[in-house]
């Protein structure tokens, strides 16, 4: 009998905050960008469009420019074939690197590396992640399996929730053992 298997990759996400993120972490975890590890099929079937999806100028126009100019002298020496081939090479490479280039653009803007997480896929990776960075110690319930409503709210926001709630709790009893 053949039965299907379920994909039960692990997958590693890098974290990062923006330059001038809120001192309150509840604030400032809305804004955070988890950066896949790992191959980048868009990036590397696409690089030019994936480039410009990330607003990552500067590797645009050099990636452009060196693509075109390789493609160029090597046309223009009667090597057409191999011109397509460095390309298509060029492009399996991007895919491996893409998330690495899209790392070190954020960096260059000024975004913070926070942290490293690893989950079955990103919604896990969130959870796991706002598990350990909140402040509190804030129960956030696992992805559930099957497919996700588009109305249900995203595992971000659901531990902002719990966590300011678990926060307003807290303040208000140990306000009132302070009277």
């Amino acid at each position: 009998m053949l039965q299907l298997r379920m994909r039960t990759g692990v997958v590693t996400y890098t974290v990062y905050e923006p330059p001038y993120a809120s001192a309150n972490k509840l604030e400032s975890a809305e804004q955070l960008v988890f950066v896949k590890d790992g191959y980048s099929i868009i990036g590397a079937l696409v690089p030019p469009v994936w480039l410009l999806v990330k607003r990552m100028w500067l590797e645009f126009v050099l990636y452009v420019a060196g693509t075109a100019l390789l493609v160029w002298a090597l046309t223009s020496a009667g090597a057409s074939e191999l011109a397509n081939v460095l390309v298509l090479i060029i492009q399996i490479i991007f895919g491996f690197e893409a998330g690495a280039l899209y790392g070190a653009a954020l960096e260059r803007r000024g975004w913070r590396l926070v942290g490293t997480v690893t989950g079955r896929g990103q919604e896990d990776s969130e959870r796991r992640f706002l598990e350990v960075w909140l402040p509190t110690s804030t129960e956030i319930p696992p992805a559930p399996l099957g497919a996700s409503t588009p109305a249900a709210p995203s595992w971000t926001a659901t531990a902002l929730t719990r966590a300011k709630e678990t926060i307003a709790r807290r303040r208000s009893a140990w306000a009132g053992t302070q009277t």
